[in-house]
């Protein structure tokens, strides 16, 4: 009976720690294991109103802007501190990402995408004020 016991907390203590080390991998690399679904809905709902797509369009796309705004997290988050680096890999998966659109939109549609891309600015950067006044 004592070495059930003794078993039983060896086994519970170990989980314990097993789920602490989960939390502190989550503290390091928040939001890298789930995108927010209201990011993708709201994402794919405007282009779905801007392309007029249709339902299997929508599905498709919807996973395309999932992995998307998966993998953009995933890289600013690991090349934080590497700007060239994350510049890099953000337009590598720009690139990959046109091409997957390319096999779900229609000539016109795309055109419309592409069209709607470059009007669309750019997110500003924070100005830093490195060795100025202020």
């Amino acid at each position: 009976m004592k070495s059930l016991l003794l078993t039983l907390t060896l086994f519970l203590s170990l989980a314990t720690v097993a789920s602490a080390q989960k939390k502190d991998k989550h503290a390091e690399m928040p939001g890298s294991e789930q995108i927010s679904e209201a990011r993708v809905a709201e994402l794919t709902r405007q282009m779905c109103n801007q392309l007029h797509l249709n339902e299997a369009q929508y599905i498709r796309l919807r996973e395309a802007n999932r992995i998307k705004l998966s993998r953009l997290d995933e890289i600013q988050w690991q090349y934080k501190s590497e700007p060239g680096q994350q510049h890099a890999k953000i337009a590598e998966l720009e690139a990959q990402y046109e091409a997957e659109c390319s096999r779900i939109l229609t000539p016109s549609q795309l055109s419309l995408f592409h069209t709607q891309q470059q009007r669309d600015p750019e997110p500003e950067r924070p100005v830093t004020n490195e060795g100025g006044i202020g």
